[in-house]
């Protein structure tokens, strides 16, 4: 019931405001929001019949004194949608004159918007709840074990045409939400997922068909419609673009970021193209994090990318005579030192100068470290297929 759920807070911040003890029944008659709360649960007379009548009445102390649990003031009846849910008393105000009967009518109209605000919370929490059902239907589905048509009937009940072409994006939290524990409660965290949704919603959401959802607390999932053959650098760049006032609205508010991670797109392949975007979009997230380059945005066609996701994918045996070859160097005490100098050397497309720079270390330096990889590792630090499989040895050893 929804009058019970913010009874007694109305009444204790009423109470304040006006300076009049408020109680609050629900459509029966029981107390559910009163000041003193060990009357909460009792029967109230005068509450009961001001919703059999539906009219704003006044109680006297004579009339009080002809119940028990019963005080002087004014009630009237809370009305949600045309059906009486409840009613309101003002005790202690009796005097029947326009300043008591707008006390009265000002409490009663708040309370009224304040059930209707809850109601809409909660249409907008089970529309956002079955959203997130289907999209966890979609992203789980078997084709092997599942029929497509419960999905489909589904979603066409929820507005959504599953016969469109869809790219799967991927947004995690960068940093968790500080809630301290003493305040962790379920209804912060609740408020704080709606409240993230209606951002991402705000700035990713261009079309009616676009599915957006969580799929846990740190993880949050948009299967935008495209309506292209591909996705171009266009659409791209404006995805990029809100990435960062995702994050710059993050920061402001939550003092957190988040992470997007872009899918490919799989034409006229309806639930599975959306599956194989999603997975995707996981190993473009799982890339980009390795990667560790400040970005927050996350493509499946960088290159860089691409070659991070291809390094993931290999089997890890394939790498164990590459590690015998290298153990000299793996096993140096400066391997930490030396394995991020060559991977900047590798990112400055093996420019010395550049290296150096980035590294803050005079060049002399550079070329010290340099000497020594290439006679631990016994390579040629100039040749590229040399220090690409270096390069790769050294991203598979350090996942």
């Amino acid at each position: 019931m929804i009058l019970k759920q913010i009874a007694q807070k109305l009444s204790d911040d009423t109470s304040k405001i006006i300076g009049y003890p408020v109680s609050i029944a629900d459509e029966h008659g029981y107390l559910i929001g009163v000041n003193d709360q060990s009357r909460i649960g009792i029967f109230d007379d005068l509450l009961s019949i001001v919703i059999k009548n539906k009219k704003l009445m006044y109680w006297t102390e004579k009339d009080s004194r002809k119940y028990t649990n019963l005080f002087p003031g004014v009630a009237a009846p809370i009305i949600v949608n045309g059906e009486v849910i409840g009613a309101l008393g003002i005790i202690g105000k009796i005097k029947e004159d326009s300043e008591t009967e707008n006390y009265i009518r000002l409490v009663r109209n708040h309370i009224e918007m304040m059930c209707y605000e809850e109601i809409r919370k909660e249409v907008k929490s089970f529309e956002a709840s079955s959203i997130d059902k289907l999209i966890h239907y979609i992203l789980h589905f078997d084709n092997s074990k599942q029929d497509t048509d419960y999905i489909i009937r589904y979603s066409k009940m929820l507005g959504f045409d599953l016969t469109f072409n869809r790219v799967c994006f991927i947004i995690e939290l960068k940093t968790t939400l500080n809630i301290d524990d003493g305040h962790c409660q379920q209804s912060n965290i609740q408020q704080f997922q709606y409240d993230l949704l209606e951002i991402i919603s705000d700035l990713f959401k261009d079309d009616q068909e676009d599915m957006i959802g969580s799929l846990n607390f740190e993880q949050y999932c948009i299967l935008k419609t495209v309506y292209l053959n591909e996705i171009d650098d266009s659409f791209l760049r404006k995805l990029e673009e809100k990435t960062k006032k995702l994050n710059t609205l993050l920061e402001e508010r939550y003092n957190v970021s988040a992470f997007v991670a872009i899918g490919g797109l799989h034409n006229n392949n309806g639930i599975i193209g959306v599956i194989r975007s999603y997975q995707d979009a996981l190993k473009t997230l799982d890339a980009g994090k390795k990667i560790n380059n400040n970005n927050h945005f996350f493509n499946s066609k960088n290159q860089t990318i691409l070659l991070e996701m291809l390094l993931n994918e290999l089997p890890t045996n394939s790498f164990k005579k590459i590690h015998e070859t290298y153990s000299s160097f793996l096993k140096h005490d400066s391997f930490d030192v030396l394995s991020q100098t060559f991977l900047m050397y590798c990112k400055c497309n093996m420019n010395i100068s550049e290296t150096a720079r980035e590294l803050f270390i005079h060049r002399n330096s550079l070329i010290y470290r340099l000497e020594k990889i290439k006679k631990l590792a016994n390579l040629d630090i100039s040749n590229f297929e040399h220090c690409l499989l270096l390069y790769m040895m050294i991203k598979n050893y350090q996942t």
